[in-house]
């Protein structure tokens, strides 16, 4: 039923055969008239048919001869086609009968009858309103004829014809009107056989090609319907069936959203994209989860007009598109980054524990070793204060970092309470990573350090210094360099703090992406590669600039620009006040 209500529903192509066999069809049969004219005037002339004006006849025949010439090198040309053109031009011989029959005697010739042939073959041609005009000009031809017979000044020929040509004509006029009148009859059954076989053919292909995309559309489980501009449904497959609510308040056949009953994801306007498509002639598309063979689907409707709205509304289709798979592979990526990124906060603050734990494990050893091999007790005291201060500095840093975690706090935000002194920082920093390191690798801190302070995070700042510092040890080592340089200069408002080593330099094959987490030159197992990423995110977070470029000379240059602060120096971990006691 849903079938034949798609059928009835749309306006299936009609073949136009006539479109170039109707003109053609008019030019063949006017060349006949013109014979059968040119015949009649040439009896005419000899007087058998009394005073008619042959002479008129032949020039009738002479100027509708040329305009058919005319108009057949036009249809050869393709310069007219179709059915208004050959309905003109039966109309235009319509005219031509008129002035034939006035000039053979007007309304008492026997040829009057052939006023109904062209009817006919405009009523074929054209149709309902073109038959009632046709109807209507031979109506008004012969009336102009019988005014003509009437009105001796505008007659120009007579009908007179003697025995037995009287009787000859009135047969032929007869039998040539029959005749006329059969061969358009049959003309027009043979036309309505082939344009029904032609329709027959259109609505097979349009079966076809239905029940082509229905199965096609049933193997993709995709949903398709048509609705009328009432919101009927005129058609819809076998998946729409299934996604079309049951609600018998309803009509079967009236369209119902499918979100009505189960939380339609619609647009912020809230307007049902199938109103907005039937009123406005929009496109529009919505959300919504179904139940589909006891398994929850989440499907798509896109919704497309079809054809210009009529009287503002017009039909639309809705497409029912299986979004399941991709919902579910979209949230798969959303769960994979979330875990990536969880990862890299693990692997971050993993990094940021081990440098205060290892720190603490390498004074525990240096304490410990000063016990067993002290030979004076004030050095003793001296290496256990400095150690044991140390100890307690990284123990902060630790309860500050996991007191980040348990508050949600971000990591790498810096606190900027005051001025920083570059000098008592790297001294800090030194004796972090060079607590154990070989005697051979010497570390020059420039005396220029103790003239600089800075605006940071002392204990951001620390830990930058503590991953340069590592990576200046362990590239000078790699190279077997001597030594690893720390120096400070003025630029500007800015301080630059220079780290150089004697390594083998920055390759090139990560010269553009050193600042990105778990980029190392290390083999596995010596490095993570958040080094650089954490000491680039706390520096950036001080308002300053972190960038590693070669030293001359060869080696690596990390160097660190951050606000200057002007004003006497404060030494770490004491303030203002106990300074200036």
């Amino acid at each position: 039923m849903q079938g034949e209500r798609l059928s009835r529903g749309f306006d299936v192509e009609e073949v136009d055969d006539f479109s170039v066999d109707r003109l053609r069809w008019i030019i063949r049969l006017r060349w006949f008239a013109l014979f059968g004219i040119v015949v009649a005037a040439s009896l005419a002339a000899t007087g058998l048919f009394g005073p008619v004006s042959w002479k008129v006849l032949f020039a009738t025949a002479a100027v509708a001869g040329l305009y058919n010439l005319f108009v057949w090198q036009r249809h050869r040309r393709r310069a007219t086609r179709g059915a208004p053109e050959a309905v003109r031009q039966a109309i235009a011989d319509m005219l031509l009968l008129t002035v034939v029959l006035w000039a053979a005697g007007g309304m008492r010739t026997p040829f009057i009858g052939y006023y109904v042939f062209h009817v006919v073959i405009v009523g074929i041609l054209g149709g309902k309103r073109a038959t009632v005009a046709a109807a209507v000009a031979a109506l008004l031809g012969s009336g102009l004829l019988l005014v003509t017979e009437h009105v001796e000044e505008l007659q120009v020929g007579r009908w007179d014809p003697a025995w037995p040509w009287d009787l000859l004509s009135e047969v032929f006029a007869f039998v040539t009107t029959v005749g006329a009148v059969a061969y358009l009859v049959t003309h027009a059954v043979h036309e309505l056989r082939r344009r029904e076989r032609a329709l027959a053919d259109a609505r097979a292909r349009a079966a076809l090609e239905l029940e082509v995309l229905t199965n096609t559309l049933d193997e993709l489980e995709a949903g398709l319907e048509v609705v009328d501009d009432d919101g009927t449904v005129l058609w819809r497959n076998k998946r729409a069936e299934e996604l079309a609510p049951s609600v018998p308040a309803h009509d079967d056949h009236l369209w119902t959203c499918p979100g009505e009953h189960r939380a339609c994801e619609q647009d912020t306007s809230g307007v049902c994209p199938v109103s907005a498509a039937l009123d406005a002639g929009t496109h529009g598309h919505c959300r919504f989860a179904a139940r589909i063979e006891d398994e929850e689907r989440v499907y798509e409707m896109n919704v497309f007009p079809l054809g210009e709205p009529l009287e503002g509304r017009g039909r639309v289709m809705n497409l029912y598109v299986d979004r399941t798979r991709n919902l579910m592979a979209e949230r798969r990526l959303i769960l994979a980054e979330r875990l990536a990124s969880l990862g890299r906060v693990t692997q971050g603050v993993a990094h940021e524990l081990n440098t205060p734990l290892a720190t603490i494990r390498t004074l525990s050893a240096d304490m410990l070793a000063a016990l067993r091999s002290a030979a004076r007790a004030d050095d003793l005291l001296s290496d256990l204060e400095e150690s044991a201060a140390l100890v307690h500095d990284e123990t902060r840093r630790l309860g500050k970092i996991t007191q980040g975690l348990l508050t949600g706090r971000d990591l790498t935000a810096s606190t900027i309470e005051g001025a920083v002194p570059l000098g008592a920082v790297v001294e800090r920093a030194r004796a972090i990573v060079f607590a154990g390191a070989p005697e051979d690798l010497r570390v020059s801190i420039d005396e220029s350090l103790s003239a600089h302070q800075v605006l940071a995070d002392p204990d951001h700042l620390v830990q930058v210094m503590v991953n340069l510092l590592q990576n200046a040890q362990d590239a000078s080592h790699e190279a077997s360099g001597e030594r690893v340089e720390v120096t400070a200069r003025r630029a500007g408002r800015m301080v630059e703090l220079l780290i150089d080593d004697e390594g083998p330099g920055i390759p090139e094959s990560v010269r553009a992406r050193l600042f990105e987490p778990f980029s190392t030159t290390k083999p596995p197992g010596k490095g993570t590669g958040l080094g650089l990423y954490t000491s680039y995110m706390l520096v950036t977070s001080m308002r300053g600039t972190l960038s590693l470029e070669d030293r001359p000379g060869g080696g690596a240059r990390a160097v660190v620009a951050l606000p200057s602060a002007r004003g006497d120096l404060v030494p770490l971990g004491r303030s203002r006040a106990e300074a200036a006691e």
